[in-house]
């Protein structure tokens, strides 16, 4: 048997969490193993591969007297795209639902306005459409497209006094001809709580340059934390030392919005927001060490937090090539109390010989998760012979 220490520690939390994030939304204590066949023709692995996004969007709030003197957006192209959606507001402790969307708007270029209602605003009758045959989805929404013979550039959308001063609304705008975008790659979607927020940002484009740039993690509740980061010329990075309070929700994702201003080649101030989603988790658990044999996968976990777990193992075979190749995905899933534990994933040989392949087996990726609150708390790559 061939014993891998894995380097990880389980380092506890300075935050204070409220009891919500303790919360254990599966308590099953039965344990659950299956494995499935994978095709090998197809590039299998588990890992958390980050995410990369290229926004051309930009949005923002607004309040009712900010649309009744209308708000500026600045379109690089032509035919932008532009939503506008009425925000619910307290008032009193209480919810008041606001589904209005102002009546009477025009689109102004600085030398003509027209009506949103204007048949030439061609999502118009669109928008009503999605309104009525999906008001769930659709029923707050409004939806526009600039005409193209009104160009690009400076527009302003008024509501010319039929909004509500103190209603608020979010303005959403996808400048989907333009070539300029924010650039956004974090090298992972998840991010401990004792651990760092890490990212980079840049624009791409016609000359675009970024001439300002921010970062905000918003919790599931709605709660914001602002985001240190440096800018050097065009390229904008976060190291940051997650600092937070608010509780995870299992199943819910925090968000990392990044909003930048960039100059465009004619000099004007171009808005762009990009927006990444991210598992701000909670090391409920760690995997100290990797040991296997001829038939299993065996962790030695230490568990802060009793709850239900679940590993992942894939498992791979040798071809007549003798090209390394995917097989087999074994799972086990059972409840852990706090300590020292182990878990054992067994790995079902029998599919190992009939998938074709031949040994050496070899387990080269593992998934460990908090089942029960629903967080992916690390992948490992290795090496571990079943032998």
């Amino acid at each position: 048997m061939k014993s891998i220490l894995i380097q990880t520690a389980l380092v506890i939390c300075a935050v204070t969490a409220s009891a919500s994030a303790q919360e254990v939304i599966n308590k099953s204590r039965a344990q659950m193993h299956f494995s499935q066949t994978v095709d090998p023709a197809t590039e299998q692995h588990l890992a958390d591969t980050g995410s990369e996004q290229q926004s051309h969007v930009f949005f923002r709030k607004v309040s009712g007297a900010e649309l009744n003197r209308g708000a500026e957006l600045m379109m690089d192209a032509k035919q932008a795209v532009i939503q506008i959606s009425p925000l619910d507001r307290s008032k009193n402790g209480k919810r008041l639902v606001n589904d209005e969307i102002p009546k009477g708007m025009t689109l102004s270029n600085g030398s003509e306005r027209r009506p949103v209602d204007d048949d030439s605003i061609a999502l118009y009758r669109k928008s009503q459409g999605l309104r009525q045959n999906f008001p769930k989805l659709y029923g707050r929404a409004h939806v526009m497209r600039v005409p193209e013979d009104m160009g690009r550039g400076k527009f302003t959308l008024q509501a010319n006094g039929n909004a509500r001063s103190d209603a608020e609304y979010i303005v959403y705008v996808l400048d989907k001809h333009s070539d300029i975008a924010l650039d956004v790659k974090a090298p992972t979607k998840r991010f401990s709580r004792s651990g760092r927020l890490v990212l980079n940002a840049r624009p791409s484009g016609n000359v675009a340059k970024l001439e300002s740039i921010d970062t905000t993690l918003i919790a599931p509740d709605g709660k914001r934390y602002p985001v240190s980061g440096q800018q050097s010329g065009d390229d904008y990075s976060v190291n940051w030392p997650i600092s937070v309070n608010s509780p995870s929700v299992p199943g819910e994702l925090w968000r990392i919005e990044v909003r930048s201003t960039l100059r465009n080649a004619r000099n004007e101030p171009i808005e762009r927001v990009a927006v990444v989603a991210a598992d701000i988790f909670r090391e409920t658990a760690a995997v100290s060490a990797v040991d296997s044999d001829a038939n299993s996968l065996k962790l030695s976990i230490d568990v802060r937090d009793a709850g239900r777990y679940e590993a992942r193992a894939l498992v791979f075979g040798t071809d007549s090539n003798g090209e390394t190749k995917p097989v087999l995905l074994a799972y086990q899933a059972e409840w852990l109390d706090a300590g020292l534990r182990e878990m054992t994933v067994p790995i079902d040989t029998a599919k190992l010989v009939a998938s074709g392949l031949k040994a050496p087996f070899k387990v080269q990726n593992l998934q460990f998760l908090d089942q029960g609150r629903l967080s992916v708390l690390e992948y490992q790559r290795g090496n571990w012979e079943l032998q």
